[in-house]
């Protein structure tokens, strides 16, 4: 999902929420948003570090999800977008009991979601792991079978430095 489409719904729904969660709102329209950060980590860690840009980093991601997604030999790792990295939020919400915390954590549950559905109306879904450990293992997976995994990533990576 595009970036404007994250802003425009977690605006909308913050606005929704302040009634009930007050400045909290806040928190989960920030956590919402800045959940993507992983797809920069994502550009910084494919890129070797060499290119900081975040307009090639849309660019990246945009030559992925347009081509390589469809490929049998994708996978897509967003580490904030994780079952482990959920969990990990939602204890230190359970153990702390701030409000803030929770409305972090339903943030990116949120978010998450509306990655899902978007995924899913483009018969994607499968194409992004959910947990690091399932990632690890269909990456393996997807190795044995003789697909090169990583070919996605540098061919994306090639066409986003040369533009």
């Amino acid at each position: 999902m595009k970036l404007t489409s994250h802003l425009m719904a977690s605006t909308g729904t913050s606005i929704l929420l302040y009634p009930f969660l007050g400045m909290d709102a806040g928190f989960f329209w920030a956590s919402s948003i800045l959940v993507d950060a992983d797809h920069y980590l994502d550009y910084l860690y494919r890129n070797g570090l060499k290119d900081f840009g975040v307009k090639r980093m849309f660019i990246f991601h945009r030559i992925l999800s347009e081509g390589a997604a469809g490929a049998p030999n994708f996978l897509g790792l967003n580490v904030m977008h994780t079952l482990e990295f959920l969990l990990a939020v939602g204890a230190l919400a359970a153990l702390t009991g701030y409000a803030s915390v929770w409305a972090a954590f339903w943030g990116m549950v949120f978010h998450i979601a509306l990655d899902l559905i978007w995924l899913s109306r483009r018969a994607i879904l499968t194409k992004r792991a959910l947990s690091i450990i399932e990632y690890a293992i269909r990456w393996n997976l997807m190795k044995r079978r003789g697909w090169d995994p990583e070919r996605p990533y540098v061919s994306a990576i090639e066409s986003t430095l040369n533009e």
